[in-house]
């Protein structure tokens, strides 16, 4: 009996693996430096369906892209030239406007708001900059199953 179910385990541990092994992963080009302007054509494709600020940098060695458009899933930090309040009220006004829902929302020093959008969740992380400005971290996963 036991023995079958350590046969399980490993047949469903080998499968989640496998998948995530078959994810596309993207990686995107930089010229020379480590940024990308947030209204480039490759930042806009890869993160569709997330707004970013025409002035906000995409930070690549940061960030990690798995698929992209509209159903990526992954992390991108932005350097922002828009201090912490003016990034939550970007935030909060422009992300209805690409079909995520907000869930909740706290304003603090270190900023945390999350939506939801079909099957992902979105969380966005706003905290001050290192000189001026906000550095922004938008984490889109899965939306855990739902027990009924």
């Amino acid at each position: 009996m036991l023995n079958q179910s350590v046969k399980a385990v490993s047949l469903v541990l080998g499968l989640v693996f496998m998948t995530a092994c078959t994810m596309p992963a993207t990686t995107i080009p930089t010229a020379g430096g480590k940024t990308l302007a947030g209204d480039s054509p490759v930042v806009a494709n890869s993160y569709a369906d997330i707004p970013i600020s025409a002035n906000d940098q995409l930070a690549v060695d940061q960030s990690l892209l798995l698929n992209t458009g509209e159903q990526w899933i992954g992390r991108a930090v932005l350097k922002s030239k828009l201090d912490t309040v003016q990034a939550f009220d970007y935030y909060m006004t422009n992300m209805p406007d690409h079909g995520w829902i907000n869930i909740t929302s706290v304003q603090s020093e270190i900023s945390v708001l999350t939506y939801e959008k079909g099957s992902r969740v979105a969380t966005i992380q706003i905290k001050r900059g290192t000189l001026r400005g906000s550095q922004i971290s938008v984490t889109v996963s899965p939306r855990d199953a739902i027990a009924q």
